[in-house]
């Protein structure tokens, strides 16, 4: 009587939260070993710590795990995931032994939905914590501000992805070691020793915890090859801005690397900041170092203007013109969406352009040998008014590419997949489509 009665209850509560779930619930189903069947020994300690990561994970992210039943570990078909993904979502996790490594899978299916999203890597034992919680980052991201979560999953299900992970490594190693010597130098310059002895270890310090750094951050995040080239964009031209400056304020020589320094951390920061509020193309990197150049070369013109001579060098135009050119095209970046190949024409139509107004004008400064500051304005004025003329002709004249390419659709938005899946019994044909909906 008394088994009957736990059941009654088990049953009203499993009803109850079936009833009461919402699209923020999540039921982990257990572990399983990837091939079916019963686990190994060496795997089924595996599968009960996956369970509590999984659980973890799911509640790390901002979900609410289901509380359901658990069943016994069992390797799930596709038409018995789908049926299980009601108005919560559905996760079940595999595991097998692969060599020396592991596969883990995890597998996860959308509220009211049926489209299986799969998200497969080779791990290590030691790093299985690390690996669930980025892979379940990765299959469900619960946007901030938004109360439904959206399924953006990096690798589709049976595909190839077009780009390998962190296809950037190479980029963002590159300038963080050149950076990390660059600090190594800093340092000795700013503790006033001349001593050769100090500044080769300096630097190869520097470069090796730089090189580190950005394995380390490659492999913890999927850095792309935009993202890449947007962080050195926020790197180096507020090192470039901070030493103008830095020359320009008569600045001890000593300080000058640390005001570069101080500039380029603060730099690669709201770059950072950028970059976790939206998705940064190529297109995006490109527009950022856009910025840089140009408002280098625009606040040295603007510098040269107001004095009405060209004599000296407009360092701390130059200086201020590069902060506000990339921190500006930094945040039109971050708000638009462009191609690269646009943005290398604009800046050949500005560069044209420019060139074009200092031929034009260039009679102005052949009158006499004294140098006028009414016609060395009118001839930097036209610098200006040229670049600025041929910006525009380059966004007018790439306006209808840009559109069109936008409005394009996939040629093959989804493909058909086959495969058999081994079972004790023989084997069973599985068969779907795959791409993004």
């Amino acid at each position: 009587m008394l088994g009957r009665f736990a059941r009654v209850v088990l049953l009203v509560l499993s009803i109850a939260a079936h009833a009461q779930a919402t699209q923020n619930d999540v039921v982990a189903l257990p572990a399983a070993p990837a091939r079916g069947g019963l686990a190994d020994a060496s795997l089924e300690p595996l599968l009960a710590r996956l369970d509590q990561l999984v659980a973890e994970a799911i509640q790390d992210l901002g979900l609410t795990l289901a509380l359901e039943p658990r069943g016994a570990r069992e390797l799930l078909s596709d038409e018995e995931l789908v049926s299980r993904a009601g108005q919560s979502w559905v996760v079940l996790p595999t595991l097998e032994a692969e060599g020396s490594a592991l596969r883990l899978r995890l597998i996860a299916v959308r509220p009211e939905a049926r489209v299986l999203f799969t998200r497969s890597e080779a791990v290590s034992e030691g790093e299985l914590d690390v690996r669930v919680a980025v892979m379940m980052r990765d299959l469900v991201a619960t946007p901030q501000g938004v109360s439904k979560p959206s399924l953006e999953p990096r690798h589709e299900a049976h595909s190839d992805a077009t780009e390998p992970r962190s296809s950037g490594r190479a980029v963002l190693a590159l300038n963080a070691a050149v950076f990390g010597g660059y600090v190594g130098y800093s340092i000795q310059r700013a503790s006033g020793s001349t001593d050769a002895r100090l500044v080769y270890p300096l630097v190869a310090l520097g470069t090796g915890v730089g090189l580190g750094a950005s394995m380390l951050v490659a492999d913890e995040w999927d850095v792309s090859i935009g993202t890449a080239w947007f962080l050195s964009a926020g790197l180096w031209w507020p090192v470039t801005s901070g030493l103008m400056l830095a020359a320009h304020t008569d600045v001890p020589t000593e300080d000058h690397y640390v005001y570069g320094v101080v500039a380029g951390t603060g730099g690669v920061a709201l770059a950072a900041a950028a970059m976790s509020l939206t998705k940064i193309t190529e297109g995006d990197a490109a527009l950022a170092h856009s910025g840089g150049v140009f408002g280098l070369g625009l606040g040295g013109l603007t510098q040269l203007f107001i004095e009405g001579r060209t004599r000296n060098t407009p360092i701390g135009g130059m200086g201020y013109g590069t902060a506000i050119g990339v921190l500006g095209a930094g945040l039109l970046a971050a708000q638009t969406n462009t191609r690269a190949s646009r943005v290398l024409l604009i800046d050949l139509g500005a560069t044209l352009g420019a060139l074009t107004g200092a031929a034009a004008a260039s009679p102005l400064l052949l009158v006499d040998e004294e140098e006028s500051k009414p016609r060395t304005r009118l001839w930097l004025g036209s610098i200006f008014a040229g670049s600025v003329l041929g910006a525009g002709i380059g966004w007018w004249s790439t306006r209808k590419a840009e559109a069109k390419l936008a409005r394009a659709e996939p040629v093959l938005p989804a493909l058909p997949y086959a495969f058999a899946m081994p079972e004790s019994r023989g084997a069973r044909l599985e068969a779907g489509v795959s791409g993004r909906f």
